[in-house]
């Protein structure tokens, strides 16, 4: 029933209720939230959308009732890709448009907390996570030339595999 945009540089976001097509909030985003690589999940009695940051290290939690934000939670750097998945207690974040761009931040979803910087490949771009259909297992892109798919148990948090792949997205 909404939709959430931003422009570049506007420092908010737009709340837009599809059912009365018009704007119903303003929601203060800072830097330049990439809200189309934001989720939303069940947290405690509420909805909340999560976004990370294209300028910034920081990913914005916002309570989707209220439409204020709740939470800041830092990053290595401005990443790109932010995935979880229903049945994974994790959210997992890149800070690929950083010198940190090595470094996957996974946040438990329930405390809002980082609970895990994991670098696979130092010195390398690893990004763009995406999960198995049961969401058992996380897949983690090294962007290189010599690069990988890694494959992590998305509960242990611990690599289970790892496939070598010229760019892998």
């Amino acid at each position: 029933a909404y939709v959430i945009g931003a422009a570049r540089g506007g420092g908010q976001g737009q709340v837009v209720n599809l059912d009365v097509r018009r704007r119903v909030a303003s929601v203060a985003l800072p830097g330049l939230p990439h809200l189309g690589s934001g989720i939303s999940w069940r947290h405690g009695d509420r909805t909340v959308l999560a976004t990370p940051n294209l300028k910034e290290g920081v990913i914005s939690v916002i309570d989707m009732q209220t439409w204020k934000e709740i939470r800041r939670i830092p990053t290595p750097g401005p990443g790109f890709f932010l995935r979880s998945h229903e049945h994974s207690r994790y959210a997992w974040v890149d800070s690929m448009m950083s010198p940190a761009r090595d470094t996957l931040t996974v946040i438990d979803k329930a405390t809002l907390e980082p609970v895990a910087r994991l670098t696979p490949a130092p010195g390398k771009t690893v990004a763009h996570i995406e999960f198995t259909r049961d969401g058992r297992y996380a897949l983690a892109s090294v962007w290189e030339d010599d690069g990988a798919l890694i494959i992590y148990d998305a509960d242990k948090l611990v690599e289970v595999k790892r496939i070598p792949m010229r760019k892998p997205v």
